[in-house]
C-alpha cells in the first residue's frame, strides 16, 4: 500500500519535512550558535499573541522576528522548550511531543500557521489550563533523511529523560520538572517514547522526582499495537539505496516484539496514571489513496479506567485544529481542564506522591507477584461490542450492591453458562466502576495459568492493588516484611489473616472497595474461594465483592452457606437477547439489505442459545459469503451446539488435505491444550524451532491451520478461544481429532529438555539473554514429567542425559538468576512421585537392573534439589554462577551432584574432615553461653529467641545463628516467660516482680510494670491489636492485660473464668493455659479438674475436655497444648503422653499414645510437632494426625517451634540448641504453589514417613582452633575440656588432653617452629604440650611438658596466649594485666596490671624482642620484660569505650599491619579497617624505657578503609603472598581482597567493593582515605568460595581460620573441623 510513497502530494512532503541534526543534548536546542536561539525562533513565532487575565507572562518575543514564510518552514525546536509560562508560579507542566516525521511546532500547527500553534496561541486564553506551564519536546523523527540505522524509541526516550532532567530556560535557569505534576499530550510515536520514558524512569532513581510526577498522557492516535504501514515504509527507505531503514519504523512494525515488550511493561505501572486516548475515525491521503493508519484497536491501550473518545480527523489532523470552537480542540481541552481540575483536588486518588515506585516494588517482591491482571482484562475488554452488557447496570441486584448507602460488605454473584460472555461483562464492569470514581481491584481466573487458578494469588494480587491506592495500607504492607513469612508459598487463610483481616479490615475509611473476581468456576477450588471471601462481615472498610462464574452444583451449595449479613445477590446473564443482535450487528460485515441482514441477525441469535462464542464462530463463517445461496446455505450448514460447532472446527484440521500443515496444527494444539502458562508466539516459535522453520508467518499460520480453535491476544499470548474447546480436545478419542493428554505432555516435555539443553544457553544466561521459553521450560519441565508414561523410553532417556549433565547446573543457574529457586524443590517432590510411578510399572519386569541404576539417579536428584535450596540458597541467590565449581565441591560424597560434579573440582577445592558422607537435617547448632541452661525458644521474624530462666533471653539471627548485639536481654531476676510478636521487634518478658517489654532493635526496655502482689505465675502471653496490647494468662484463672499505647500502662482485667467446680474434682490454680492466634479463645488445664475452653468476650464457657476411657469419661492432666490457627480446634498432650485433638464447640475428641512431652504448632496450622525425652522430634499433618517425619538426637527436648515460614524446626535442649531443616518441610511449604489450594489444604500431603535419625554420638562444642604454622597438624579445644591433634594428611586425630573436672578450653596457639602447643582451659591452668614427627611417619609423638596454674595471680579470665618467638617465654593476656611465663622455669616472670580494656597482642612485626599491644585508646610497645617502650594514642574512629579490638593481622613481608575494630553499641555489626606501616613502630635500637608516660605519648595516624569495604567483611582472616587479604564477608564468603604495596609516598586509592556481587571477580571504584591525604589502596576483590548454610554458627564466626601452609581454610562444624583445600589460598 505504500508502493507509490514517491508521489506524496507536496502538502504532505512539505508538512513532514524537518532540518537534519547532530548535536549534543546541549546543542539539541540551538538551530544557529548560541544556546538559546532556537527558543529565540520559537518566540519569534507568537506573533500576535493575545494576553488574557490570567495570561500574566508569554513567551516574549525576540528582536530577530522573522518573516512569514520563514516562521512556516521553521519546523521548530529540538529538546525541552518553554512556549508559555504563566506569571505567577504554575500548577503543573503540560508537555506535548510529536510523532514520525513531526517536528515540535509544525505536528501542533493546522496548515502550518504560526498562529493556529494551539499549545501557544489556543491553551493560554483557557481558564483553568492558563495556570499550567506549556512545553514541547522535539527530537529528530525525520525518516526521510539518512542516518543512523539503529536510533530506537528507547533512545529518543532516554533523550526525554535526560532533557526533563537538566533541561533549562531560555534564562538559563533549571525548569524543576517534577516539582508540580506532569502531564503529556503526545501524537503517534511520541506516545510510544513517553511509554518508554515513564518505566525507564522507573529503573533509574536519578529520575525517581520526575517520574513520580507524571499524573497522565492524553494519546492522540498512538500505535500502542503497531501499524501494518511501518515494515512498508521501511522497505521503501531501503530501496531508495539513499535512505537506510530505521530502527524506530521497525518498532511501530504490528505487533512488533519491541511494542510487545513496551506494552507488558507498561501495563504494570499504568494503573497510577490517568490515560486519554483520542482515536482517529478518517482515512488519511497517502499517495493516490486514503489509508486508515490506525485501526482503534491500536490506538486503546484497553487498560482499567482508561477514556477513550473518537475524534472526526484523520491521523495527521487529529491534532491540528482550526480555531478554539474546533469540534475535536474542545474534545482535547476538556480532558485537560479536567486532569488539571483533578490535581487540585484533595480526593485526587491517583497522586503519585501517595507511594513510591521503590516501595511498590518492594511490595511486589513481598507478595511475589510477577504480573497484574491488566492483560487479562485488556483481552476481554478488546472484545467488547459498543452498546452491550449496559443492562447490568440496571438490574436492581446491581444497583444495590453498587449504590448500597450502608457501609456494609455485600456480595453479588452473576452466573451464566459456557461462553456467554462473563467476561466481556467482568471487563464491562471493571470500566464502569473505574470510570465512576469506585476504587476497583479485579482479577480473572484462568485455567490455562496454574498460577492464575490459586486462591493465594487471587488474595496476593487484590491486596497488591488495594496498596497501589492506599498509602496507609501500603506501609503497613511492608512491614510485613519483618515477619519472614514467603507469602508465595504461605496458606491462603494465612494470608487472608494477616494481610486482610488483621490491617484491611481494621483500617479506617468509609469509602467502599470494589473486588470483580471473573472465573470462579476455572478455580482449582471454587468453595474455598466463596467461603473465604464470605468472612468480610467483621470489616471496618466496606466490601463489594463481585464473583463471576458458571452456575454448578458445587457452586450453588457454597453460595448457600454465605451469612445472611452479607446480603447476597444474584444475577444471571443469560436471555440477554438485546447484546447478541447488538453484538452480531456489530461484527456481521456481509452486504445486503438491511431487510437480509435483520433477517440472518435473527436466526443467528434463535440458534446461539445465548453462546457468544457459538455466535462469534457463525458471524466468522458467514462473512466468508459473497453469494445470497452461500450465505444461506452456510445458515443451514450451521451446527447447534457448542460441541457440533467444536467438531466441524475438528474436521476442518483432520480433513486438511496437507500432511504437513496437520501436523503442524497437532504440535501447536498439544503445545497450548497442555501448557501450564499461556505461551507467546516467541514460545512458539522456539518450541517448534524444526517444524517452523519455513513458515512465512507463524501468527497466520497458528490461526489458520488450527481451525479456529485458538486466539492470540494483543500482547501476544496463544491460548484456546475457550475453555470448554480445551475440554473437547483433551476429552477423548471419539472426535474428528483430539489431543492425547499423555502423548502432548510428553512432546512437551521433551521440547523443554531441548530448550535446556541448547548448546550456548548458559553463555546467555550469563548475558541475560535468556530465551523466553528457557524460562517456561525451567519453570514446568518436571511438571510434564509427572504427566508422561512411566514407561516411556525416550522420557527416561532424555532425563538421564539432562541430570547427568552440566546441563542441570545451567537448570539451576537460571532458577537461581530468576529467583525461583522454590522450583528445585518443587522438581524434588515430583522426581519422588516420578520415582514411585515408575517402581510401581517396573516390579513386573524381570531384567530390573537398568531400571535401578537410573531409580538411584531420579531419587538422589530429588533429595540433592531440595537440599541445594536449604544449604545453598543464600549463594546461589547471590552469585548463580556457583553452581557450576563453588557449590559441588561441598555437597556430600555421596550426592549425585558431587559425584558427577564435585569429584571434578578437587584440584581447586576439596573438603575433609568431615564424617557424614550423606545429606543430614541438621541446619546448625546454636550454642549458647558457656553454663547457661535455656528451657525455651521461640521464633519470629528473622530472629530466634532463648529463654534461660535465669533471666537472660538470647536473640540469634535466624539465617547466621550469630548472636545479635542486643543480646543477652537482661531481666535482672528469674523469668517465667517470654513472648516475640509476629516482626520480632518487640520482646515481652515476664519475670518475678516486673514484666517488661524490650525493643529489640536496640535493646532497651520501653515498658516496665510491676506485676502484681500477688505474683502470679503466667501461662500464656501474647501480643495483639497490631502489637499494641499484652495480654497475659495466669495461674489465678484471671486475664489481665497491658495497653502499650499508654505511656505508663497498668494491669488490666480482661476476663475472670469462674470455673465451676465439678463434683469429684479438685478446682485448684491452672497448670496451663493456651491462647488462640487472635486473643479471643483461651483454654484452662488444672492438675485435679478437666482441661476448659472459653471465649474471652463474655466470658462464655464453652465446654470440658475428657478422657475417654473403657469405663467412660475422665479427667487428663494436660502439660502442653495449642489452638490451631485459623481453625476451632485445639491440641494438646496428657501427662503420659497421649495426643489429643478436641473441637468444644462440638464435643469431637481425638486421642493418640505418642509419649511426646512437648508440642508446637506451624503457623498455617496445617503441621504439627511434638518433642520427647528420649530426644525425638515428630512431625504430624494436623488434620488426620498421621506421621510424616522423625527425627532422633542426643538430650531431651525441652521447648521446639517452627520457623515463620514452617520450612524449619528449632529446638532446645538444655545447654545448646538446634536448627532443622528437613525435606518433607520444604517440599510441604511448596504444595501451596502447585497444589494446596485444591479441596482440602493438606491434600497432597506426603503420608509416606521418613525417619532420620541424627548421630547418636554426643556433640562436645568446639571453644578454640589452631594450626601448625609448619603445616600438616592443627588442634582444637572443646568445651568438655578435651584437645584433639589432628593429621590433615592423614585424616586421623589423637587426644593430647582430656579434663577430669570437664573444665573447657578457652585459649590455644602453637610457637613458630610447631614443636609445641599451649593451650588454657576455664579454671586459668596452662598447659604446654611439646609435639614431634618421627621419621617412620606413624603419625605425630605428643608430651604434656608443662601444667601452670595462674589462678592466684590472674584477674579474669585468659583472653590471650602468644609464644615469644625463641619460645623461652609465654605472654599470658588477661583483661586487667599481662603476664610473662618461663618456659624454662615453668614460672611467672613478669606481671603488669593494666586498666581493663582488652588488647590483642602480636610479636613486633620487625623486632622479635618487642610485642604491640592493640587497645581501644592506646597502642603499646613493650618488651618481653613486660618494660614500656613506647605509647601511642591512634585515630580511631570511634575511640570510645565502647569499641574493641577484634584481630590484628600482619602482611607477608611484615610492611603492613591491619587492624580490625567492631563497636559495641548496641545492634552494631560494624566493622572499622585501619591500615598501618610497621615501620612507624620503633624497634629495641630505637625505642627507650618510657619513664614519663602521659608527656611521651606519640600519634598515629593509619588508613581507615571506608566503611563501604569493611561493613561488608564479617572476619579478616589473614594475608597471605603479595598482601592478599583473606575474609569472610557478611554473606559468608571466603574472599581475596589484593591490597597493593608500597603505601609510603605513592598515591593509593580505597576501594569500595561489594561482596554481595554475583560476580567471581569484581573491580572496584576507589574513595579518597579520610586519614590520610592521597592515600588509596587499590584492589580487585576474588570470590574463592561461599560457605554453606549449614556450616554457618557462632562457632564459625568467631573461630575459623586460614591455614596459608597447606592452603586451607578451617571450620568448626558439629564438633568436628571442616577443613577446606583450595588451591587459591596460595
Amino acid at each position: 500500500m505504500f508502493r507509490k510513497l514517491s508521489k506524496f502530494r507536496k502538502k504532505d512532503r512539505d508538512e513532514g519535512r524537518i532540518e537534519r541534526f547532530h548535536r549534543t543534548s546541549s546543542e539539541s536546542r540551538s538551530s544557529n550558535s548560541s544556546p538559546s536561539s532556537a527558543s529565540g525562533q520559537v518566540q519569534g513565532d507568537q506573533v500576535g499573541f493575545v494576553t488574557g487575565p490570567c495570561l500574566s507572562k508569554p513567551i516574549a518575543t525576540t528582536s530577530n522576528v522573522q518573516s512569514q514564510r520563514n516562521v512556516e518552514n521553521e519546523p521548530g525546536p529540538l529538546g525541552l522548550t518553554v512556549v508559555y509560562m504563566p506569571q505567577n508560579a504554575h500548577k503543573a507542566d503540560i508537555i506535548f511531543i510529536h510523532g514520525l516525521g513531526g517536528t515540535s511546532r509544525q505536528t501542533w500547527s493546522k496548515h502550518r500557521d504560526p498562529e493556529l500553534f494551539w499549545p501557544s496561541t489556543f491553551l493560554p486564553l483557557e481558564p483553568g489550563i492558563c495556570l499550567a506551564r506549556i512545553l514541547t519536546f522535539g527530537y529528530n523523527a525525520n525518516f526521510r533523511k539518512a542516518g543512523s540505522v539503529s536510533t530506537s524509541i528507547l533512545d529518543f526516550a532516554k533523550e526525554l529523560l535526560f532533557e526533563l532532567k537538566y533541561a533549562k530556560d531560555e534564562e538559563k535557569a533549571d525548569l524543576n520538572m517534577g516539582s508540580v505534576p506532569l502531564i503529556f499530550v503526545v501524537h503517534s510515536m511520541g506516545g510510544l517514547i513517553v511509554k518508554e520514558a515513564y518505566i525507564q524512569g522507573q529503573i533509574d532513581p536519578e529520575y525517581e522526582s520526575i517520574v513520580k510526577a507524571i499524573s497522565a498522557i492524553i494519546f492522540l492516535a498512538t500505535p500502542h499495537r503497531g501499524t501494518l504501514l511501518a515494515e512498508s515504509l521501511n522497505r521503501i527507505l531501503q530501496s531508495t539505496m539513499v535512505i537506510n531503514p530505521k530502527q524506530y519504523i521497525s518498532d511501530l512494525a504490528k505487533n512488533s516484539l519491541a511494542l510487545q515488550r513496551l506494552n507488558e511493561q507498561f501495563r504494570h505501572i499504568a494503573p497510577q496514571l490517568d490515560i486519554i486516548s483520542f482515536y482517529e475515525t478518517q482515512p488519511t491521503p497517502i499517495m493516490l489513496a486514503r489509508i486508515m493508519i490506525l485501526e482503534k484497536d491500536s490506538s486503546i491501550l484497553g487498560y482499567p479506567g482508561e477514556v477513550s473518545k473518537a475524534l472526526d480527523a484523520d491521523h495527521h489532523g487529529i491534532c491540528k485544529y482550526e480555531s478554539p470552537k474546533d469540534p475535536n480542540y474542545i474534545a482535547v481541552r476538556n480532558v485537560l481542564m479536567s486532569l488539571l481540575g483533578k490535581i487540585s483536588s484533595p480526593d485526587n486518588l491517583k497522586n503519585p506522591a501517595l507511594s513510591s515506585q521503590r516501595e511498590l516494588r518492594e511490595l511486589k517482591s513481598l507478595l511475589a507477584i510477577t504480573e497484574l491482571p491488566a492483560t487479562d482484562y485488556s483481552y476481554f475488554r478488546d472484545q467488547w461490542a459498543n452498546g452491550t452488557c449496559e443492562w447490568i447496570l440496571q438490574e436492581q441486584n446491581f444497583v444495590e450492591w453498587f449504590q448500597s448507602p450502608e457501609p456494609t460488605s455485600r456480595l453479588l454473584w452473576l452466573n451464566g453458562g459456557a461462553a456467554t460472555g462473563k467476561s466481556v461483562l467482568s471487563s464491562f464492569i471493571i470500566n464502569n466502576l473505574i470510570g465512576r470514581g469506585a476504587c476497583c481491584q479485579y482479577f480473572f481466573i484462568r485455567f490455562a495459568d496454574q498460577k492464575k487458578r490459586t486462591l493465594s494469588l487471587l488474595l496476593r494480587s487484590i491486596a497488591f492493588q488495594v496498596a497501589q491506592v492506599t498509602s496507609s495500607f501500603l506501609q503497613k504492607l511492608l512491614e510485613l516484611a519483618d515477619e519472614a513469612v514467603d507469602y508465595e508459598t504461605a496458606y491462603p487463610r494465612t494470608i487472608w489473616e494477616r494481610i486482610f483481616k488483621s490491617i484491611l479490615f481494621n483500617m479506617e475509611g468509609r469509602k467502599p472497595l470494589y473486588w470483580i473476581i471473573d472465573g470462579l468456576d476455572e478455580a482449582h477450588d471454587p468453595r474455598a474461594i466463596i467461603k473465604l471471601l464470605s468472612d468480610i462481615s467483621c470489616s471496618s472498610v466496606p466490601l463489594r465483592i463481585m464473583l463471576i462464574g458458571r452456575n454448578t452444583s458445587e457452586i450453588r451449595s457454597a453460595f448457600q452457606k454465605v451469612p445472611s449479613s452479607l446480603n447476597l445477590g444474584m444475577i444471571s446473564i443469560e436471555g440477554h437477547l438485546d447484546d447478541l443482535q447488538c453484538y452480531v450487528r456489530q461484527e456481521l460485515s456481509m452486504a445486503g439489505s438491511s431487510e437480509l441482514r435483520e433477517g440472518i441477525i435473527k436466526r443467528i441469535v434463535e440458534g446461539s442459545q445465548n453462546n457468544f462464542l457459538w455466535i462469534r464462530l457463525a458471524v466468522d463463517k458467514l462473512n466468508l459469503c459473497h453469494r445470497l445461496a452461500d450465505v444461506e446455505l452456510a445458515l443451514q450448514q450451521l451446527p447447534i451446539g457448542m460441541e457440533a460447532i467444536y467438531d466441524r472446527m475438528a474436521s476442518s484440521i483432520a480433513q486438511n488435505p496437507s500432511p504437513t500443515n496437520k501436523f503442524v496444527a497437532s504440535n501447536i494444539l498439544q503445545c497450548v491444550t497442555c501448557s501450564f502458562h499461556e505461551l507467546t508466539i516467541t514460545d512458539l516459535a522456539q518450541v517448534l524451532d524444526e517444524e517452523m522453520s519455513d513458515l512465512l508467518d507463524l501468527e497466520r499460520s497458528i490461526l489458520d491451520l488450527c481451525g479456529g480453535f485458538v486466539v492470540i491476544d494483543n500482547g501476544g499470548h496463544v491460548s484456546m478461544i475457550h475453555q470448554t474447546a480445551r475440554e473437547y480436545l483433551l476429552s477423548g478419542d471419539n472426535h474428528p481429532f483430539h489431543v492425547d493428554p499423555s502423548g502432548a505432555h510428553e512432546h512437551m516435555f521433551l521440547r523443554c529438555m531441548k530448550c535446556l539443553m541448547t548448546i550456548g544457553l548458559r553463555g546467555k544466561v550469563n548475558r541475560n539473554q535468556v530465551p523466553e521459553f528457557a524460562i517456561y521450560a525451567s519453570n514446568w519441565w518436571s511438571s510434564h514429567l509427572i504427566s508422561t508414561p512411566p514407561d516411556s523410553a525416550p522420557v527416561g532417556k532424555v532425563l538421564k542425559k539432562f541430570l547427568t549433565g552440566h546441563w542441570v547446573l545451567t537448570w539451576v543457574q537460571v532458577l537461581a538468576a530468576n529467583n525461583q529457586q522454590r522450583i528445585l524443590v518443587q522438581t524434588s517432590k515430583i522426581l519422588s512421585d516420578y520415582c514411585l510411578e515408575r517402581q510401581r510399572g517396573n516390579a513386573a519386569q524381570k531384567d530390573k537392573t537398568y531400571h535401578i541404576v537410573r531409580q538411584e539417579l531420579l531419587e538422589s536428584w530429588s533429595i540433592d534439589f531440595v537440599k541445594l535450596v536449604g544449604k545453598f540458597g543464600a549463594n546461589l541467590r547471590r552469585n548463580p554462577e556457583a553452581i557450576y565449581k563453588l557449590i559441588p565441591p561441598f555437597c556430600p560424597r555421596n550426592s549425585s551432584i558431587y559425584q558427577l560434579f564435585g569429584k571434578a573440582e578437587a584440584r581447586s577445592i576439596a573438603i575433609s574432615g568431615i564424617s557424614t558422607e550423606d545429606w543430614d537435617d541438621s541446619l546448625s547448632r546454636i550454642s549458647l553461653r558457656s553454663g547457661t541452661y535455656a528451657s525455651s525458644i521461640k521464633a519470629s521474624g528473622a530472629l530466634v529467641a532463648i529463654l534461660a530462666p535465669s533471666g537472660s533471653v538470647f536473640i540469634h539471627d535466624s539465617s547466621s545463628f550469630e548472636e545479635e548485639m542486643v543480646s543477652p536481654i537482661e531481666h535482672g531476676e528469674r523469668v517465667y516467660r517470654m513472648e516475640l510478636n509476629s516482626a520480632a521487634t518487640l520482646l515481652a518478658t515476664y519475670g518475678y516482680r516486673t514484666t517488661k517489654i524490650w525493643e529489640i532493635s536496640t535493646g532497651n526496655c520501653i515498658v516496665s510494670v510491676d506485676n502484681l502482689q500477688s505474683r502470679p505465675r503466667p501461662l500464656s502471653m501474647l501480643f495483639t491489636s497490631n502489637n499494641t496490647t499484652l495480654i497475659v494468662g495466669a495461674e489465678d484463672r484471671r486475664i489481665r492485660s497491658l495497653d502499650l499505647k499508654q505511656q505508663f500502662p497498668t494491669w488490666e482485667l480482661v476476663a475472670e473464668l469462674e470455673e465451676p467446680e465439678l463434683e469429684g474434682h479438685f478446682l485448684n490454680s491452672s497448670s496451663y493455659m493456651a491462647l488462640n492466634e487472635d486473643g479471643t479463645l483461651i483454654a484452662v488445664a488444672y492438675r485435679g479438674h478437666p482441661l476448659s475452653a472459653w471465649e474471652l468476650d463474655g466470658p462464655v464457657h464453652l465446654g470440658h475436655c475428657w478422657r475417654k476411657t473403657r469405663e467412660g469419661v475422665a479427667r487428663g492432666e494436660v502439660v502442653d497444648a495449642v489452638w490451631r490457627p485459623h481453625s476451632l480446634e485445639l491440641l494438646g498432650l496428657y501427662v503420659e503422653g497421649v495426643l489429643f485433638k478436641w473441637c468444644p464447640y462440638n464435643g469431637e475428641i481425638v486421642e493418640m499414645a505418642i509419649g511426646a512431652s512437648k508440642l508446637t504448632i506451624s503457623g498455617d496450622g496445617n503441621l504439627l510437632a511434638t518433642g520427647d525425652g528420649r530426644g525425638t522430634v515428630k512431625v504430624y499433618i494436623t488434620s488426620d494426625l498421621a506421621l510424616i517425619y522423625q527425627l532422633t538426637s542426643q538430650d531431651a527436648v525441652l521447648d521446639l517451634t517452627f520457623s515463620p515460614d514452617n520450612r524449619r524446626l528449632y529446638d532446645i535442649r538444655g545447654f545448646y540448641g538446634n536448627a532443622w531443616e528437613p525435606n518433607v518441610l520444604m517440599k510441604i511449604a511448596e504444595q501451596t504453589v502447585a497444589s494446596v489450594e485444591s479441596g482440602s489444604e493438606t491434600e497432597g500431603f506426603p503420608h509416606s514417613l521418613t525417619t532420620y535419625s541424627n548421630s547418636s554420638r554426643r556433640i562436645d562444642s568446639i571453644t578454640v582452633l589452631s594450626a601448625s604454622p609448619i603445616g600438616r597438624l592443627y588442634s582444637y579445644g572443646t568445651e568438655a575440656g578435651a584437645v584433639r591433634l589432628i593429621d590433615s594428611h592423614k585424616g586421623k586425630g589423637i587426644d593430647i588432653h582430656k579434663s577430669m573436672s570437664r573444665l573447657s578450653i578457652e585459649q590455644m596457639t602453637w610457637n613458630d617452629d610447631g614443636r609445641h602447643i599451649c593451650f588454657a582451659d576455664s579454671g586459668k591452668r596452662i598447659f604446654v604440650v611439646s609435639v614431634s614427627l618421627d621419621t617412620s611417619d606413624s603419625g605425630p609423638v605428643v608430651e604434656t611438658t608443662a601444667e601452670i596454674s595462674v589462678k592466684n595471680i590472674t584477674k579474669g579470665p585468659i583472653i590471650q596466649l602468644l609464644f615469644q618467638p625463641s619460645s623461652s617465654y609465654l605472654l599470658v593476656s588477661t583483661p586487667n594485666g599481662i603476664h610473662t611465663i618461663s618456659l624454662a622455669a615453668f614460672s611467672v616472670a613478669q606481671s603488669v596490671e593494666l586498666d581493663s580494656v582488652e588488647r590483642k597482642w602480636i610479636e613486633h612485626p620487625q623486632d622479635p624482642e618487642l610485642i604491640i599491644g592493640f587497645g581501644p585508646k592506646r597502642i603499646q610497645i613493650l618488651d618481653w620484660n613486660l618494660v614500656e617502650k613506647k605509647v601511642y594514642t591512634a585515630s580511631w574512629e570511634d575511640s570510645s569505650a565502647l569499641v574493641a579490638v577484634d584481630s590484628v593481622l600482619v602482611t607477608k613481608n611484615k610492611k603492613h599491619l591491619l587492624v580490625q575494630t567492631s563497636c559495641r553499641k548496641h545492634n552494631s555489626k560494624e566493622k572499622t579497617l585501619y591500615y598501618f606501616e610497621t615501620a612507624k613502630f620503633p624497634i629495641s635500637s630505637e625505642a627507650a624505657p618510657n619513664s614519663n608516660q602521659r608527656e611521651d605519648i606519640a600519634f598515629i595516624s593509619p588508613i581507615t578503609l571506608p566503611q563501604e569495604v569493611s561493613s561488608e567483611i564479617a572476619i579478616s582472616l589473614t594475608f597471605l603472598s603479595h598482601d592478599r587479604l583473606i575474609l569472610l564477608s557478611r554473606e559468608f564468603s571466603i574472599w581475596s581482597w589484593q591490597l597493593a604495596s608500597g603505601l609510603s609516598g605513592a598515591p593509593m586509592a580505597v576501594p569500595t567493593p561489594r561482596l554481595s556481587s554475583s560476580s567471581a571477580v569484581v573491580q572496584s571504584p576507589s574513595l579518597t582515605s579520610p586519614h590520610r591525604s592521597n592515600a588509596t589502596i587499590s584492589s580487585p576483590l576474588n570470590e574463592l568460595f561461599s560457605l554453606p548454610g549449614d556450616w554457618i554458627s557462632r562457632d564459625c564466626l568467631s573461630l575459623c581460620i586460614v591455614w596459608g601452609v597447606e592452603k586451607s581454610f578451617l571450620c568448626p562444624r558439629n564438633g568436628e573441623v571442616a577443613v577446606v583445600r583450595c588451591a587459591a589460598l596460595v
